[in-house]
């Protein structure tokens, strides 16, 4: 699971410097695809990981696989955009370039979930930490809530905006560490 816990990391470190630069700079850089695609690719390296340790639900680390892959193929479309030239946030962007977002972030929120699932049935993580997953997902509307609140009281959209990025890669920070640095045990 370290390599799982390398990538998601990586990921995050784009999503939290989207983020911060956002807030420092208004500009508002195209790091979305390559947090979709080193998360994905952790969640794939997860699901194979899981797959083999686990005896519990490893039918649903293979689906947390198989959506880490659409992760994976949306996150590189939306790359191919971007290194031709159109950049994926801009109104003049191709419709393939929503849907590749669209499949990037289903394709990793629900492989983050399922595998979220296999890891807390199995105890995969030690002590709490088996948690840490879903709970991601579970904050991840109050971290909007949050940013939202400082955004409209500092009366900034890139506040909301960027702040919500950082946090939101301040955490998965956090998992790309459980997945590295915590033991797998197995059921």
């Amino acid at each position: 699971m370290r390599l799982a816990g390398v990538l998601v990391a990586v990921g995050a470190l784009m999503m939290l410097a989207k983020g911060l630069l956002l807030i420092a700079t208004d500009n508002d850089r195209s790091l979305v695809p390559w947090f979709g695609l080193f998360t994905a690719l952790g969640f794939t390296a997860a699901a194979i990981a899981l797959w083999r340790s686990t005896t519990r639900l490893r039918w649903l680390s293979a689906v947390g696989g198989a959506l880490a892959l659409v992760g994976v193929i949306g996150s590189l479309v939306a790359i191919i955009y971007l290194v031709t030239g159109t950049i994926p946030e801009s109104e003049n962007a191709p419709a393939a370039v929503g849907a590749s977002y669209i499949a990037l972030s289903a394709g990793s929120f629900l492989a983050l979930l399922a595998l979220g699932i296999v890891i807390a049935a199995n105890r995969s993580l030690a002590g709490r930490w088996r948690w840490l997953p879903l709970g991601l997902l579970a904050a991840q509307f109050p971290i909007f809530i949050i940013a939202g609140a400082v955004g409209e009281s500092i009366g900034s959209e890139t506040v909301t905006d960027g702040l919500g990025l950082a946090l939101t890669g301040a955490a998965w920070i956090l998992l790309g560490y459980a997945l590295t640095r915590q033991p797998i045990s197995s059921s």
